[in-house]
């Protein structure tokens, strides 16, 4: 198996703006999403998916993740985009409005067959979008219909258009933890809507993002490049975490060694479920080069 991606920052891009497209490589995302859907209208959907097959072809994007996001699985304009897609230029699909496991099965199928024609090796990763009160009580069953879905994605405004809810945080915890504890029982990654209330708000932006991290989301989707070294700061471990987390784990090994399965860390209480939340700050810290 492929080691997980870092996705702290995620930054999507309209697919109509090539210029928008090239600055997106010399940028610090872990990811670039080159958008075909609800970022460009209707008419300008050819041109893009142009622009991006172009830019995709020649645009050196270093280390970033290269995603496309398409249009909704069943679309006329998602079967367009399957035309343009060159599937040796692109490390994931970003997929829309996903209702339903099914329908993970019948992109997964024709990426096989894609990936087979093109002799390639890694398969291209889908991030499942979860948008719908439909698709968030069938968190768990899109989570687990691919073997490719390798994080899950809260589109809160699509969510809160369909129910009528509004953007706040206590609106958004529930189905935030639904997404997370789904994205969790299938031990893949999930990414967190983009703030778009104030997106050039960096103490707001940062705000959003540490409630993010703390219900367990691993990433947050961004809109602006303002919001890109809030995001990657927050979601990864700061000096004094690993150094905890380093702590914890070295009191939890001595212990065990003595034949005991708890310790005391800074006064507090330390078993097996700390010492694993601890393997994990370091684990995080060291993909994002910070230990």
């Amino acid at each position: 198996m492929h080691p997980a991606r870092l996705r702290r920052s995620l930054l999507i891009t309209p697919g109509d703006r090539p210029e928008r497209i090239a600055k997106s490589a010399t940028l610090d995302a872990d990811a670039i999403v080159l958008d075909l859907e609800d970022g460009v209208g209707p008419e300008q959907k050819p041109a893009a998916r142009l622009a991006i097959a172009k830019a995709l072809g020649e645009i050196d994007f270093g280390t970033r993740e290269r995603s496309v996001r398409v249009n909704a699985v069943g679309t006329l304009e998602h079967a367009a985009d399957r035309g343009c897609l060159d599937v040796a230029r692109i490390d994931s699909l970003f997929v829309p409005k996903v209702e339903r496991p099914e329908q993970l099965h019948d992109l997964s199928a024709w990426l096989d067959a894609e990936e087979r024609k093109a002799s390639r090796s890694r398969p291209i990763e889908i991030i499942a979008t979860i948008e719908t009160p439909r698709g968030l009580f069938n968190a768990l069953p899109i989570a687990e219909a691919s073997p490719r879905t390798t994080a899950l994605f809260f589109g809160s405004g699509d969510y809160t258009a369909a129910t009528g809810a509004a953007v706040t945080e206590r609106t958004l915890a529930v189905p935030r933890a639904l997404i997370v504890a789904a994205a969790a029982a299938q031990h893949i990654e999930a990414i967190d809507a983009a703030y778009f209330v104030a997106v050039k708000d960096v103490a707001a932006t940062h705000a959003d993002a540490l409630v993010a991290r703390e219900l367990g989301f691993s990433g947050k989707l961004v809109f602006h490049p303002s919001q890109i070294a809030v995001s990657n700061e927050v979601f990864t471990p700061s000096a004094a975490e690993i150094a905890r987390a380093r702590r914890i784990l070295g009191a939890y090994e001595a212990a065990r060694r003595d034949g005991r399965g708890t310790a005391f860390v800074d006064g507090e209480f330390i078993a097996v479920d700390i010492a694993l939340m601890a393997e994990r700050t370091l684990a995080r810290a060291r993909q994002a080069g910070a230990a």
